[in-house]
């Protein structure tokens, strides 16, 4: 078993983790190098093993230290979730709530929902998490999160959302075909490696686009790209007309579930649960 000691050196050995190096991991600490060199070496006495190998151009993770990182990241979030809790105020709305959700989302609609949110409680701080994998709200990874497909962790309260619908756009300077009824012969953006958006067109019966003139997994990336006018490119329905963006091909719409969950401790947090019911009420008015 770990000692208290042992404990205090987590911080260090996963911001080497994360950092490389132990001069990332000690200007991310903002402490001596060597003192996180020092409490390297301690944490590799107290476990009895080697977590990282030295060369020239920095440290090799052991395949220990690789096996030991899930357990580091859970102590991690673990911490940062206490520390959100102690922020909370007995009795008042006030404390940090951390959120996580898509890039899309994170960008071009929590502005707005969070700007609104703040107006009505000025005690909340927000920490968020833009990221299109899912935390794992089990481990405390964010207090609450949007997601695009259904949680699976246990002690989850997820709330579901109406669908957020997704369509086809097109800058107003793309020059595309008059009464076109089809993608095949239009410039168009793709997915590049997730390949995940023409199967699900051929899915639903729809002609291919012959002419994928980007392929690209960022969904920011597709957006901008959409936007300067390369080419046709998917959009959620309500964000593409606030960019100015034209509808192609209106009829073909692809919805998009969605759930807005939180852990089941977090939500008896007056705080949290503040910020949840604000995030049900008004995401649906942008997306």
């Amino acid at each position: 078993m770990m000692s208290n000691m042992s404990l205090a050196h987590i911080p260090a050995f996963y911001a080497v983790m994360n950092t490389g190096s132990l001069s990332g991991a000690a200007r991310h600490l903002k402490l001596a190098h060597p003192t996180i060199r020092r409490q390297i070496e301690a944490m590799e006495l107290e476990l009895g093993t080697t977590l990282f190998t030295r060369a020239a151009n920095g440290l090799t993770p052991t395949e220990k230290a690789h096996a030991l990182m899930p357990y580091a990241a859970t102590v991690m979030e673990e911490a940062a979730a206490m520390a959100r809790a102690a922020s909370a105020v007995e009795g008042r709305i006030e404390g940090t709530v951390r959120l996580t959700t898509s890039r899309i989302v994170a960008t071009h609609i929590m502005p707005m929902v969070l700007t609104e949110l703040y107006g009505t409680a000025p005690g909340l701080r927000f920490e968020l998490a833009a990221t299109d994998k899912a935390e794992n709200l089990a481990h405390r990874a964010a207090d609450i999160a949007l997601r695009f497909t259904p949680p699976t962790q246990q002690a989850l309260v997820a709330q579901r959302m109406p669908d957020a619908e997704v369509g086809f756009f097109a800058s107003p300077d793309l020059a595309l075909p008059k009464g076109m009824t089809s993608l095949k012969d239009v410039p168009f953006i793709s997915d590049d490696r997730e390949a995940r958006l023409l199967p699900a067109l051929a899915a639903r019966g729809v002609a291919l686009p012959e002419r994928v003139v980007l392929r690209c997994d960022d969904p920011l990336a597709q957006l901008a790209h959409v936007k300067a006018g390369l080419g046709v490119g998917v959009a959620q329905i309500k964000l593409a007309a606030r960019e100015g963006l034209v509808p192609v091909l209106p009829d073909l719409r692809i919805p998009m579930p969605c759930w807005l969950v939180v852990h089941e401790d977090q939500a008896r947090t007056p705080h949290i649960r503040a910020a949840f019911d604000h995030l049900k009420r008004t995401l649906p008015k942008w997306m």
